[in-house]
């Protein structure tokens, strides 16, 4: 049998069917992701323009997660049809041992562990602190925002008021319009007939215009008001500076973990190593996990393989949090997790085999 045939043949089953696996498990949790955007959203928290630009950022930061999954899925899939329809058996005719079978799913888990550290180590991150970034620049520029139409809306910490009676769609102009106003010449209150407002998309800024009203100026308690009646008044409203901070160690830049002393840090920092090792021993446990007697379901052993990215996935998490707290040592930290599956991986590779017993 041709060798190259035979790789690529082999080759081309486990990547469509990790494609397919791929696009399945992150539309499930894109759409998680989405319906909990949708809801600070729907809060008012965040502008819907900026919905898919936070979900997208999210499909970078969850493909971390999915590579290694999926792949283990993907081989398992290819490589139960195969048995089911005797393919499997006939290379073996043929003089396919199981190491043939392993040399074009671990170049493919090679290809994709290197997608999975550039993931894990830069883009995954950097797209995280976008998001972040976005959700919380929008959050400060929306308490920022005068009207609501039917509702009294506090701005500049409570030093103005704003209330309207209705607005259009897209939020530039309103009817009837209410204002209380505190500044360094003290309180007043504007009634206008209709206004409308224009933003600065850079910084924030929202220049206002009141028509046809009045502006009631005082000091609350006293007679004594100055009434002022115009055809236009401007307003200019300016949200403070934005300085981002990022306080979520998992969104810190790799090189900012690098060289830490810090434990968490250290946690982190072998948390991301570990994706990209888990995409190479998931594929060497996928092969053998994938073999089928004869007569055997094919979807039988896709049981085990999910309880094992289960039991890998939590081992990876229970392992970083207890460095993170300085239970166990850095130096053994999260290895001995990568050491106990890939000593499964050759024990079933081994017992496939026929080497033990």
């Amino acid at each position: 049998m041709n060798r190259r045939v035979l790789d690529r043949y082999l080759m081309r089953e486990a990547g469509t069917a990790w494609l397919a696996v791929t696009v399945v498990l992150l539309a499930i949790m894109l759409s998680t992701r989405f319906a909990s955007v949708l809801g600070i959203a729907a809060k008012g928290e965040l502008p819907r323009d900026l919905l898919l630009q936070v979900v997208m950022l999210s499909t970078l930061r969850y493909l971390v997660i999915l590579i290694p999954a999926s792949l283990l899925l993907a081989i398992m899939l290819s490589l139960g049809r195969l048995y089911s329809d005797n393919e499997i058996a006939a290379m073996t005719g043929c003089g396919v041992g199981l190491g043939r079978l392993f040399r074009p799913f671990l170049w493919l888990a090679a290809l994709l562990a290197l997608l999975t550290a550039a993931l894990s180590f830069a883009v995954g991150p950097w797209a995280g602190r976008q998001a972040d970034y976005l959700v919380k620049d929008a959050k400060r520029l929306v308490q920022y925002t005068p009207f609501e139409p039917g509702q009294f809306k506090p701005t500049a910490g409570g030093k103005a008021v704003f209330y309207t009676a209705s607005m259009n769609s897209d939020g530039t102009r309103f009817g009837r319009v209410f204002a209380q106003i505190e500044d360094a010449h003290g309180a007043s209150v504007v009634v206008a007939d209709h206004g409308d407002q224009r933003s600065d998309p850079g910084n924030g800024d929202r220049s206002v215009r009141l028509y046809d009203g009045y502006r009631y100026s005082g000091t609350p308690g006293s007679a004594e008001y100055d009434v002022v009646k115009f055809k236009e008044l401007d307003l200019r409203l300016s949200p403070p500076a934005f300085d981002y901070i990022n306080n979520q160690r998992v969104l810190s830049a790799t090189t900012e973990l690098m060289g830490s002393a810090d434990p968490g840090d250290q946690a982190e920092l072998q948390s991301r190593l570990a994706a990209p090792l888990s995409v190479l021993i998931l594929a060497l446990l996928a092969v053998p996990l994938s073999h089928l007697r004869p007569r055997q379901g094919r979807y039988g052993k896709l049981v085990l393989g999910i309880l094992a990215i289960l039991v890998y996935l939590n081992l990876i998490s229970f392992a970083a949090t207890w460095v993170a707290k300085g239970k166990i040592s850095p130096v053994l930290g999260l290895w001995w997790v990568h050491g106990l599956m890939l000593s499964v991986a050759l024990w079933l590779i081994a017992r496939r085999q026929g080497w033990v017993r």
